[in-house]
Order: C-alpha cells, then structure tokens, then sequence
C-alpha cells in the first residue's frame, strides 16, 4: 500500500514537472500567425451562412413545436436549403482555416460537435487545439475540456499549460466574440425545473442552449479551470482572483472550499462570500 501511495506521488509530481516545463516553451502568442486577408473573407462568409443556418433551423423547431399544416413541399425545401447552407459553410470554413483563422477552427470544431450524433469529439478536439495554439482563448477552454483530468496524465498537464499560457497572454481575435460554449462553471445557469404548465420542448432547448461569453469571460473560466486543477494553496488563491477580476459570476465547483490555508482563503476577492467560502 505505500508503495502505491509512493508510486501515485511519484506520476503526480512528474505531472507537475511537465506542467511547468511546459510553461516554459508555450509563448504561443508570439508564435500566433495573423489570418491572412482571404482568410478573414472566407471566414465572414462562413458567418453569414452561420445566419442562414439558424434561419432553417428556426423554422424547422417552428414547424415541430406548433404542429402547424405546412406546404407539402416545405419539408424537402428545407432539407435541400439546409444541406447547402452546410456545404457552404464548410467549404467557407476551411478555406478561414487555411489560411489561418483561429475562430474558423473553433467555429469548425462546434460545427463537427453538432454534425456527429455519437458525438466523436477527435476531431473537434484537433480543431481546439489548433485555434488554442494560435492565441484563442475560447479554444484554449474547449481543447482542455475534450479530456478526462482524471486520472492523472501528461497530456492534461500539457493542455492546462497551454491554457495558462493563452489565458495570461493577448487574444488578437477579441474583435470575434462573444463565441459559445456549453455549460461553463463560472457562469451556471441555475435553471429551475420546468413547471407543469411549461413547454417541456422549449425547457430542454433553453437549458441545452450554449451561451455567448466575450473574451474577458473566457478568460475568466480560463482561469477558474487552473483554479481547480492545481492543488497548490497560493496558485488556487491567485488563479480564483484572476477568474472573478475576468467577471467569473460564481464559484460554482466550490474551489474556494479546497484552499486549506485560512489566511490564504480569507485573501479571496470574489462574488459574494457565500459562494466562495
């Protein structure tokens, strides 16, 4: 059993080594290439099918939640324009990411998400990564979150290195948020259950929906994700203030809770003391 223990303490530390060996050659941002100009082109076409997507897809949710008589061409319509629209976006999409165009990647990373019904994240992930290395914040958020942090390993090590590097360097892209994500911790939703006379429908459409945050709030769920992965004291303090500075709304995980030193929780400046202490 000790030999175990020494064992686990062992894997932890060299973890920890490559963590902060990593800090050490991840200067991304200085890497970071601006997207050339066809890039950014493409990449605002690929936004305006991103409109015209949700404009089919708004009028399909239209058609199933009301039950409404439809012209019996509608449907087909639909699925044609829709297919195109994708073929569109896509075709915009990688061209962006050609030529560079770190959002492109995250936007090409959610379209993957929502187009694999087994939800395959490989290649999603692959698409974070990238954008991440290129200085994007959001990406840098996402690429961490594709994996397990438990058990312990080096790639997760690795990619939390990545994010304290984004997070504590420049987001040229900041001009290109609000961008979506699921469920970040700091900014819970705290949806209540639905109520008998409420659309069931529309409660699992709203509490599934992603929400926008601008580059200051990733940032700050940037940092309250280090918050939690450290288990040194001073780091956990420092990265929770860094998280509320960037408006991170609520320590939702209770990370605060985990600082052991009294006098290092008592230097929290966060939302109010009930949801820190």
């Amino acid at each position: 059993m000790e030999r175990a223990m020494a064992t686990n303490k062992e894997v932890l530390l060299t973890l920890r080594f490559t963590y902060v060996l990593g800090l050490c050659f991840f200067p991304l941002n200085t890497l970071a290439q601006p997207p050339t100009p066809e890039a950014v082109t493409h990449y605002h076409a690929a936004l305006d099918a991103l409109d015209d997507a949700k404009r089919v897809s708004d009028r399909v949710l239209e058609i199933v939640k009301t039950d409404q008589p439809v012209a019996p061409a509608e449907p087909e319509a639909l699925a044609t324009e829709s297919a195109q629209i994708m073929r569109r976006l896509n075709a915009h999409l990688d061209t962006a990411i050609a030529g560079g165009h770190a959002v492109a990647m995250y936007q090409k990373a959610k379209v993957l998400l929502a187009a694999s019904i087994l939800k395959n994240k490989q290649s999603a992930c692959e698409f974070y990564g990238r954008a991440a290395e290129q200085g994007l914040i959001a990406g840098a958020v996402e690429y961490v979150n594709c994996i397990p942090f438990y058990p312990p390993s080096a790639e997760y090590e690795r990619r939390l290195a990545l994010l304290q590097a984004t997070v504590q360097g420049p987001d040229y892209y900041e001009s290109e948020y609000p961008l979506l994500t699921a469920f970040p911790s700091c900014f819970p939703k705290h949806k209540p259950p639905p109520k008998p006379d409420e659309d069931a429908i529309q409660w699992v459409i709203d509490n599934a929906r992603p929400l926008a945050l601008s580059a200051r709030e990733f940032r700050g769920e940037g940092y309250y994700i280090l918050a939690m992965r450290t288990e040194i004291d001073e780091q956990r303090v420092n990265f929770l203030n860094l998280a509320f500075a960037q408006g991170c709304r609520e320590d939702f995980m209770r990370v605060a809770k985990y600082v052991r030193d009294e006098r290092l929780k008592a230097l929290i400046k966060g939302p109010p003391l009930e949801a820190v202490r």
